[in-house]
């Protein structure tokens, strides 16, 4: 069983596998904490506090 490692962008805090950010090409992390998956950014009101304006999972803290 394979374990996905996820890292969390700096800068937008989209959690991705790679190095680099594929949304803002910013540095990623591997330390966070929490996540949420935002499906339609439109009408989520935690998108809109967080400002997230693209669906996907999201970490809630990163370091």
């Amino acid at each position: 069983m394979v374990k996905i490692q996820y890292k969390a962008c700096k800068k937008c805090q989209f959690l991705t596998e790679e190095d680099v950010c594929p949304k803002c090409s910013g540095d990623t992390s591997r330390e966070w904490q929490g996540y949420v998956y935002i499906v339609d950014y439109t009408v989520s009101s935690i998108a809109k506090s967080m400002g997230i304006e693209s669906n996907g999972r999201y970490a809630l803290k990163v370091r």
